[in-house]
């Protein structure tokens, strides 16, 4: 990865990386009328060093700090 991945803006790592995904063409009258792509953005950002590794500390630290803001928001809500 030598140039940023955007989106989700991504700076350059210089690691490799492999992506698998899905890619959704509809056509009319010949032409592309509508293409969407699908990417699990997690495991690219794993592999480029930017998330942490699945089931590590650092990842269960990220899942726990998402959990009390979850509470904090919820409780702001009522």
């Amino acid at each position: 990865m030598t140039g940023p991945l955007d989106p989700p803006g991504f700076a350059p790592t210089n690691r490799s990386m492999e992506v698998e995904g899905v890619d959704l063409w509809t056509l009319r009258d010949g032409r592309i009328a509508r293409y969407r792509a699908f990417y699990d953005m997690n495991d690219v950002a794993r592999q480029l060093g930017i998330a942490p590794a699945a089931g590590g500390r650092p990842e269960k630290a990220m899942i726990a700090l998402q959990r009390l803001q979850a509470r904090i928001l919820r409780r702001s809500a009522r």
